[in-house]
């Protein structure tokens, strides 16, 4: 993308975390999880996209455009500044064909200055293009073909970890690792006592207190080592093409939407 772009005579930035546009606490998702001894679960807000991609990307947005432009730096005033004079800031996305439900309205977003600012652009879909067309343009062109891969999301299926498993088997050890690491840390939680509306304990019919486990990792109170074996067992008659196969036939794990 960078020589594309460089051919155009257009300018390419990628984000990086020593650039300053992510947040401190944010600079990687497992240098958060290191940090807090914690890791991500269905269980907990999803906020790893936010942090990560969008929130750098605007940030940097309007420093460029205050730099570019002269308009204000913080809080997003620079970019409803520009918008507001030289029209909304078309923002493209590479959402394919197939993932309409993945689409957002700028128009509805509860952040004002979004609303007034941003305007979304998906021309894959506008194509007609689904992933399986941008493939095959990508391999006619000699160009690399790689998946929307997160080597650590908690909405992975099993055929995903059996990916990770037998492909990425350092970084999928790292992440149980994690998740090992952050249930150790908070196993008083394993037993929390269940109590009524008064704050008394509840007991079970045959007497004994009632307890429930609070200290969950990436797949709740499964942890992601028993995943890697039911996905190793479950998959070990699949090819290595087939697995990979179905690694690049869709997106991300979850289908967030932009």
């Amino acid at each position: 993308m960078r020589s594309r772009c460089d051919e155009a005579g257009l300018p390419f930035i990628f984000l990086t975390p020593e650039m300053g546009y992510h947040s401190p606490t944010w600079r990687t998702l497992r240098g958060f999880y290191r940090a807090n001894d914690t890791i991500g679960s269905p269980a907990f807000p999803a906020v790893c996209s936010i942090r990560l991609k969008i929130d750098p990307i605007y940030r940097f947005l309007e420093a460029w455009l205050s730099e570019k432009y002269g308009v204000q730096n913080g809080n997003k005033k620079g970019i409803r500044q520009f918008a507001a004079t030289s029209g909304k800031i078309r923002v493209v996305l590479g959402i394919t064909k197939g993932e309409e439900s993945r689409v957002t309205d700028p128009g509805k977003s509860p952040k004002r200055w979004y609303r007034d600012s941003i305007e979304h652009v998906y021309p894959l879909i506008d194509l007609g293009m689904d992933r399986a067309a941008c493939q095959d343009f990508l391999h006619a062109r000699k160009l690399r073909v790689m998946p929307s891969n997160c080597m650590a999301c908690h909405y992975a299926s099993l055929p995903e970890i059996e990916f990770l498993r037998r492909f990425h088997s350092e970084s999928l050890i790292d992440w149980a690792n994690l998740e090992a690491a952050k249930l150790e840390k908070h196993k008083d939680r394993s037993a929390m006592i269940v109590t009524d509306r008064d704050g008394s304990p509840t007991y079970t019919k045959s007497g004994l207190v009632k307890t429930v486990n609070k200290n969950l990792g990436v797949f709740g109170t499964t942890p992601l080592t028993e995943k890697i074996s039911e996905a190793k067992e479950k998959y070990k008659h699949w090819s290595d093409a087939q697995v990979v196969d179905y690694r690049y036939s869709h997106g991300h794990c979850a289908a967030t939407r932009f």
